[in-house]
């Protein structure tokens, strides 16, 4: 698979709607004449989320702190194999300003940096606020995978303006490699989608009053912190699925 080109950082609003698929027909056929498919309409997004044994930064996250963040390893390859692609990705959150920081690498030089061998990956900026949060909590390991197919949009009159479909959102919190494959169980109700708009400021008028119409309202949703909740009692004490 070709080598996915990116953005290493980049902050924008994101705001997610779990809605069924019944709505998403009508908004699809709403959202004609405002957006076209973006470069990479069609992926497959496989992140391997990492945390202590504890999962002590979910915990805090799930808190509703007024900064929040993650960790994880995600790529775009179907079947991922070990010279795979990766992000290595920090995740921060700011209200509901959304920052990231990205590093592009191979997935064994991935694993064996957040196993501890930092000389897989170049010294950077981005490196360095990886390496800090490591060290800030200490014991970092795979802690979730998380899978799911996704469409893409942008806007014909402002391209910045972006959303996203995800669906057929599997997790588990066993067998943790992407290598391992897209099992396990189900993150979502049946017939159910999130939808996440991705602005770099206001909505535009159009996408506020289509919203508006079929009554689609913003729904706080961490698909790590659900699938964090599925699979403990919500006290950090682990039911394997």
């Amino acid at each position: 698979m070709a080598k996915k080109t990116f953005k290493d950082k980049f902050q924008r609003f994101e705001t997610k709607y779990i809605i069924s698929k019944e709505t998403l027909a009508d908004l699809l056929t709403e959202f004609e004449g405002h957006l076209v498919e973006d470069e990479h309409a069609y992926s497959t997004i496989n992140n391997l989320y990492y945390d202590t044994p504890t999962y002590q930064m979910i915990r805090e996250s799930l808190e509703k702190p007024y900064f929040k963040e993650k960790l994880r390893v995600r790529t775009y390859d179907e079947n991922p194999s070990e010279d795979s692609q990766v992000f290595l990705e920090i995740k921060k959150k700011v209200r509901k300003i959304v920052y990231k920081r990205r590093i592009s690498t191979d997935l064994v030089a991935a694993e064996a940096y957040l196993a501890g061998d930092h000389s897989k990956i170049e010294d950077c900026q981005i490196r360095e606020e990886i390496d800090w949060l490591s060290q800030r909590y200490g014991g970092l390991q795979p802690m979730m995978y998380i899978y799911y197919n996704r469409y893409s949009m942008k806007g014909i009159e402002d391209p910045n303006v972006r959303i996203t479909i995800d669906h057929d959102l599997t997790y588990r919190n066993y067998d943790l490699s992407l290598l391992h494959g897209h099992y396990g169980e189900n993150l979502l109700p049946d017939h159910h989608v999130i939808m996440e708009v991705k602005v770099p400021g206001a909505y535009p008028l159009w996408l506020s009053e289509i919203l508006d119409c079929h009554q689609v309202f913003p729904s706080s949703f961490s698909k790590y912190g659900v699938a964090y909740k599925k699979t403990t009692d919500y006290k950090g004490v682990v039911n394997h699925a």
